[in-house]
């Protein structure tokens, strides 16, 4: 008995392997029409892969950079135009001072660091050469907040900001624009806009690179004073650019927005010359950017991909009209249902499958093309999870539109299919 049923197993097994040679051997029959029908397949697949790059390799950089400024624990007061009813009363604000950083340090006990820093554009001098740069007065929070290392030399000490002195960090780039290679930096001195200051420290170089484009090289062209220095010996009675603060935890980011627009409001006089931002405002923003990005790269690929199911189907259906007789045969000589079905939907997903398979190896040559063309930073990224979702979706499509013709053909009566002209 148990041999019985395993020898027909055995048959039903050997039935189905032979529906898919079958099925195989239809598509190499017709080569022009599957080629065409794979060709759908393709298109829509490399359309997937290729748009998928491109919102890779745009937010991936944001991403990065988003981080490095000090991930979404950071929060930022800033300069703001006020509303016209407020214009006339703008004089009664002193804008944002070392006072509003002092009241915020004290007020504010979930703040981890504060920052109060003021940018300007400077030209760097030595020996002849010259660099013109950003530089940045700042307290020594910045480099917790903005997330700075200091590799050679040291940070600024409270002496510094007290005396007002002429010390400065170098980033990589100004530093490398000033001195020859392997020549001593720190202890040097330099100009800036003409006023000797000497260099305490180097900051760590920072790379991290999409392509050939290093999407931290903002990183490397700053350079820092105190803040005290630069708003009373080089840029005497400017108002501060930034008020940078970072949370103790992320969930007092809230509270603490709110507190600090209330404690600057009442500072300011009721003044709104200022806001106060979180990267979290831009992180959500992003991922909102990024969603709809993500939406239209899945339309563009799921359309082609439907108008490739619909051709795989219709293929399909013309073939069923092509092969009554010999669906007929098989059924007479012993062919199930099954055998039949799993013919056709083998058919239909080989068609997907080496569809997508050649989708997946245009859309590999069409980004390495673009990523030989287009500037940096503008080139689409190869992205594994593209590839697998685009094949997948290959196959997937390829089975749905096999099924309902397999369905047709597998009910097929035999005596009606060996009658049929």
């Amino acid at each position: 008995m148990r041999g019985r049923k395993r020898e027909r197993v055995e048959a039903q097994e050997m039935n189905l392997f032979s529906g898919i040679i079958n099925g195989l051997g239809e598509i190499w029959a017709h080569k022009l029409r599957s080629f065409l029908t794979m060709l759908c397949v393709m298109l829509g697949v490399m359309s997937m892969v290729v748009t998928t790059g491109f919102v890779e390799g745009m937010f991936s950089s944001w991403s990065t950079s988003l981080d490095e400024q000090g991930g979404v624990e950071k929060i930022s007061g800033m300069p703001r135009g006020v509303e016209k009813r407020q214009e006339p009363f703008r004089v009664l604000s002193p804008g944002l001072t070392l006072e509003d950083e002092q009241a915020l340090r004290r007020l504010l006990p979930d703040l981890a660091h504060i920052s109060p820093e003021l940018d300007v554009t400077v030209t760097f001098q030595r020996r002849g050469k010259s660099h013109t740069g950003r530089l940045q007065g700042v307290m020594n929070d910045v480099f917790a907040i903005n997330r700075y290392d200091v590799e050679s030399g040291r940070k600024f000490v409270d002496l510094d900001l007290a005396d007002r002195a002429d010390v400065i960090v170098l980033g990589t780039e100004v530093a490398d624009a000033l001195f020859e290679k392997n020549e001593p930096v720190v202890g040097a001195w330099i100009e800036v806009d003409r006023r000797p200051m000497r260099v305490i420290g180097v900051l760590k170089h920072y790379e991290s690179f999409y392509d050939d484009f290093n999407v931290l090289h903002w990183k490397n062209k700053i350079a820092f004073v105190p803040v005290t220095t630069l708003q009373y010996k080089l840029k005497p009675g400017s108002t501060l650019s930034w008020l940078n603060m970072k949370a103790v935890d992320l969930s007092k980011v809230g509270e603490l927005v709110d507190a600090a627009t209330n404690i600057l409001g009442h500072r300011h006089r009721g003044i709104r010359d200022f806001e106060v931002k979180t990267n979290e405002e831009r992180l959500a923003s992003f991922s909102r950017t990024k969603a709809s990005f993500y939406f239209f790269a899945a339309g563009i690929a799921g359309i082609s991909l439907l108008v490739s199911g619909i051709g795989i189907m219709n293929l399909m259906l013309a073939s069923i009209n092509e092969r009554v007789r010999e669906i007929g045969i098989r059924k007479a000589l012993g062919a199930t249902g099954r055998n039949i079905f799993s013919q056709f939907v083998a058919e239909a997903v080989a068609l997907s499958l080496f569809g997508g398979i050649l989708g997946v190896g245009v859309a590999v040559g069409v980004i390495m093309t673009l990523k030989a063309t287009l500037p940096p930073g503008l080139s689409p990224l190869l992205s594994g999870s593209a590839f697998v979702v685009g094949f997948t979706f290959s196959v997937v499509v390829g089975i749905i539109a096999g099924i309902y013709p397999a369905m047709q053909a597998s009910k097929l009566d035999p005596i009606d299919a060996l009658r049929y002209e």
